[in-house]
């Protein structure tokens, strides 16, 4: 009679295989894992390099829009600082003598008018401002401003009846030419809403129109950077560099630019009439698993008003 084996797997051939088999999961694991975690590492810092770079953005498109000569910086390094400037919403050059068909009083801008002056032409058209918009309740226009002292006194002003920036108000209309029969040559006339005196020619009748102060506020103990405006202008900015005094301001928006921010510091080269102004920002930024970036951007600022 013929003998049959029964074929099998002993206890210990088991053990080995289990332990082979473990030791081949382990290293695919890792496999798997690393370029996983690199991934996400590689995501995290992405989320804070783009962050950052939207927040330099930010700022220096405002920073670009600003009235020359208007920024100022409270410097608290290291804990905060608070920069504002005046912001921009067009410009033009302002008619100053008779040419072109322009002749009357009104076409022409008066800075010896015993009472200054309400009504006279820009050179063309403003590119932002139109005669369907009109009137302009908010926006005032200056002329040669030099100095923030000069912009920001004169401005909290809203009373006064001369300086370098208008009181709030005026209308734009589109006027020709004596003797034209059609639009060419056509200038928008700016009508302010009161009678104004501009203490300073400007050298190449540079006008600007303006909408009001923008604030930032970087804090470094609670790593916010803040971004401010819709407010009244403050002559002093030593009363409004924190985010809770701005906050306080009527008619104010807050926007809330950046968080995670571990380093925030600024500087502010202020230049001179031959030299561009220069602000330099050094930002980090530091996410909950303690992944961090550093950004530094420098801001060439044309002060020449």
């Amino acid at each position: 009679m013929k003998k049959i084996h029964a074929n099998g797997f002993t206890l210990i051939e088991l053990i080995v295989v289990i332990v082979l088999l473990g030791i081949m999961a382990a290293g695919a694991g890792l496999l798997i894992t690393r370029p996983i975690e690199a991934y996400t590492d590689q995501v995290r810092r992405q989320q804070l390099v783009d962050s950052a770079e939207m927040t330099m953005r930010k700022i220096e498109t405002d920073i670009r829009r600003a009235l020359p000569n208007s920024i100022r910086l409270v410097d608290n390094s290291p804990t905060s600082w608070a920069l504002e400037m005046v912001n921009t919403v067009d410009g033009a050059r302002y008619r100053d003598e008779a040419g072109g068909g322009f002749s009357a009083a009104n076409d022409i801008l008066s800075f010896s008018t015993s009472g200054g002056d309400q009504q006279f032409n820009v050179l063309g058209y403003f590119t932002g401002l139109t005669v369907a918009g009109s009137p302009y309740s908010d926006l005032r226009a200056v002329i040669y401003n030099t100095s923030p002292t000069d912009i920001y006194s004169d401005a909290a002003a809203i009373t006064a009846t001369s300086g370098v920036i208008s009181r709030a108000g005026f209308s734009v209309a589109t006027v020709s030419p004596v003797g034209a029969t059609d639009n060419t040559g056509d200038e928008h006339q700016l009508t302010l809403d009161n009678l104004f005196q501009f203490d300073f020619k400007s050298p190449t009748q540079r006008l600007f129109i303006v909408d009001g102060p923008v604030s930032y506020v970087c804090d470094n103990v609670t790593g916010l950077l803040t971004r401010f405006d819709g407010y009244t202008y403050q002559s002093d900015q030593g009363t409004i560099d924190t985010v809770a005094e701005l906050s306080a301001l009527s008619g104010v928006s807050v926007d809330r630019v950046a968080t995670q921010l571990s380093r925030c510091s600024i500087d502010y080269q202020s230049g001179s009439p031959q030299r561009s102004a220069l602000i330099t920002l050094d930002l980090s930024l530091t996410d909950e698993e303690s992944e961090s970036i550093r950004l530094l951007h420098q801001v060439h600022v044309d002060n020449v008003p």
